[in-house]
């Protein structure tokens, strides 16, 4: 549970003039994208933590919030709680894609390799296309958009920050898609001062920060290696026992990163 010195910390933040100046141009940039004629925007949204700061962001400026949710089988819980709570506060419409298709787990791991423990930096580029990429672009393209929202920031990795860099906060593609991140600029505790300013419901996950801190912590599911470098399951072992066990079952070599 977020201590009341961390709410005071974040409430100070959003209290100063650079962060009023962020949430401004965070605004600005999706009215400005929004005004680009022919484009039907949709956004990406996981409910994490990012992406539930743009979603309000979002509901400032558009009256119905067409979102695409990149669902699993192995979502945590605290996933579907914040989805329930944002429905009850947002206009907004629901559609889901699969992760990899539904693809079992295992199968993805002998085709792509196993995050952070034997899949490579080509491996990694591949399986995203496949996996997400070319579900999302499928959905969008079924659906009729030709544009959307993600909350991506330029701090999180050096790819996002060359992409930032290199094409800026709105782009279209070479096959026309157009993008935009209107939190790219932000850093974490911009993105906690955002929610506890706002009093926004966030995963109860976040607070669980034993060996990895909340500004850290990713919205990936349970049954996932990325970060097992970084101590990701020693956390799912601490917190989430039962989904370790069923990991650990699909994957005994797991033990090795406890």
């Amino acid at each position: 549970m977020m201590t009341e010195a961390e709410k005071e910390t974040y409430m100070l933040r959003a209290t100063l003039p650079g962060f009023k100046r962020k949430v401004s141009r965070s605004l600005e940039i999706i009215r400005e994208a929004l005004a680009i004629e022919g484009i039907k925007w949709s956004a990406s949204v996981s409910f994490g933590k990012d992406s539930l700061v743009m979603l309000d962001l979002l509901s400032q400026v558009m009256d119905e919030i067409p979102v695409y949710f990149m669902d699993s089988d192995y979502k945590l819980p605290e996933i579907y709680e914040t989805i329930e709570k944002a429905q009850e506060r947002y206009k907004i419409n629901i559609s889901k894609a699969y992760f990899a298709d539904r693809r079992p787990m295992k199968e993805v791991w002998d085709q792509f390799g196993i995050p952070g423990i034997n899949r490579t930096t080509s491996m990694q580029n591949k399986a995203l296309k496949v996996l997400k990429k070319d579900v999302s672009d499928r959905w969008a393209k079924e659906n009729g958009y030709n544009g959307i929202f993600w909350g991506i920031r330029k701090q999180e990795s050096s790819q996002r920050k060359w992409m930032v860099t290199s094409f800026g906060v709105t782009f279209e593609n070479k096959q026309g898609f157009y993008r935009c991140a209107p939190l790219a600029y932000w850093d974490a505790s911009d993105i906690w001062a955002y929610i506890v300013s706002r009093n926004l419901d966030y995963p109860k996950l976040y607070d669980y920060q034993k060996y990895q801190t909340r500004d850290w912590i990713r919205n990936t599911g349970w049954a996932t290696t990325d970060g097992a470098e970084r101590g990701r399951i020693v956390w799912l072992r601490e917190f989430y026992p039962n989904y370790y066990d069923e990991l650990r079952w699909m994957l005994p070599k797991i033990d090795e990163y406890i």
